[in-house]
């Protein structure tokens, strides 16, 4: 059976998110398609694995698989969903986050945009992004831009995806924090790679809390880390992925 698109999803102390978002995925219009959805349990040390297995066990689905990738310890935002990767069996693969901040239609509306095509990436372009976190990526954005010379908007911004055939570019793909995200974006500008998007709504997180903005430690290593791997991007890459 082809798998026509898988959805990774890092999860982290995320066992009240996940019935919703199961229950999410269910209900998109994907009758006429095989789609995977990966739940990345990230380290977590509530039951967030427990939930998934739940609702594994629950789907009676024809056309709609569900995984569970199982970490014994956290391996970062991008650490996750590269595990997740791994795991991926659609001819186009991509990520979200799981906190439902971003709708998941938004990832079907992507896959039905750019399917067909093998050169090209699909991405959100969050909207409402006005508050504190709209801050935090306006000034990174410009500072990623002025850094890697090229124009760069809403980074970080999910869902992603593509054809799978397009991570034969992506050999060094990084684990840590959102640079996930920058390198994507970057080697895509970079390798000439055609970026298509869709508006999307940055909505409120519903259940838990930030894993990074919450925590003053973390949200100062998140922000020191992200400076220091675009310089490395741009001046240690001699024309290679940058780690």
């Amino acid at each position: 059976m082809t798998i026509n698109f898988s959805l990774v999803l890092p999860c982290y102390n995320e066992e009240k998110n996940i019935f919703f978002i199961c229950d999410e995925f269910f209900n998109l219009p994907t009758q006429n398609y095989n789609v995977e959805l990966i739940l990345v349990n990230n380290g977590s040390t509530d039951k967030t694995g427990h939930e998934i297995e739940k609702v594994i066990k629950k789907n009676n689905s024809k056309n709609i698989t569900i995984k569970l990738v199982d970490l014994i310890k956290n391996q970062g935002y991008g650490g996750g969903i590269h595990e997740g990767l791994k795991k991926a069996s659609g001819d186009y693969i991509g990520w979200s986050h799981a906190d439902l901040q971003t709708p998941l239609i938004d990832f079907l509306k992507l896959y039905n945009l750019i399917k067909g095509k093998k050169n090209i990436l699909g991405k959100g372009f969050r909207t409402n992004n006005r508050d504190f976190d709209g801050i935090i990526s306006y000034l990174h954005e410009n500072l990623a831009s002025l850094v890697l010379g090229v124009k760069m908007k809403e980074i970080n911004a999910q869902p992603k995806i593509f054809n799978k055939e397009l991570m034969k570019n992506f050999s060094n793909i990084p684990r840590k924090w959102t640079t996930l995200d920058t390198y994507i974006v970057f080697n895509c500008l970079k390798k000439n790679v055609e970026i298509k998007t869709i508006d999307v709504l940055f909505n409120t997180r519903k259940y838990g809390q930030s894993k990074w903005k919450n925590n003053l430690i973390n949200f100062i290593s998140h922000i020191f880390f992200n400076i220091l791997y675009l310089f490395k991007l741009r001046f240690f890459n001699n024309n290679k992925d940058a780690k």
